[in-house]
């Protein structure tokens, strides 16, 4: 199952996933950026979580898991109740001043069915937010510190064989 993932040190906090997510679902956007600290820009969009608090908290049921992984709202079954909002952990779901219904990023399940990327990944200009099988990420992760490990490792030999 693929996710969005997000790679810190190449966002520039340009928005623009922001806006594509805009253009493509409407006035209500399912994605911000909040700015940490005063400089580190991180995109903000729904995860997907395994075991979503969101979809067990709902109590209409409004909240489900489709085929491609991503958590939906049924607008036709929510009620505007904000048990969604009071529970995600990363503060993404909220209610819509415009439809009273909760709204939250449903990973653009239309493209991802389609075989195409989500909007916000597709927009970014840095690669910042990249779609990928879950376990990719850590296995790049895993080779990176590995090759570090390996150099600092060699550095260190070498430097123990000058001082002998």
């Amino acid at each position: 199952m693929k996710q969005i993932y997000f790679v810190p040190n190449r966002c520039l906090g340009c928005e623009e996933c922001v806006v594509a997510c805009e253009k493509a679902k409407g006035a209500d956007p399912r994605a911000f950026v909040e700015i940490v600290d005063g400089y580190f820009p991180i995109p903000m969009r729904c995860n997907h979580c395994e075991d979503a608090p969101c979809k067990a908290a709902c109590p209409t049921e409004a909240i489900h898991r489709e085929e491609t992984g991503a958590v939906v709202i049924d607008e036709e079954k929510c009620i505007g109740c904000g048990t969604c909002v009071a529970v995600c952990p990363f503060g993404v779901p909220y209610i819509s001043e415009a439809t009273g219904k909760a709204v939250k990023c449903d990973m653009c399940t239309e493209r991802v069915a389609a075989g195409e990327e989500p909007v916000c990944v597709a927009a970014c200009p840095k690669n910042a937010l990249i779609f990928v099988e879950r376990e990719e990420p850590m296995q790049e992760r895993r080779q990176r510190m590995a090759k570090h490990m390996k150099l600092a490792v060699s550095h260190e030999g070498s430097l123990m064989g000058r001082q002998g």
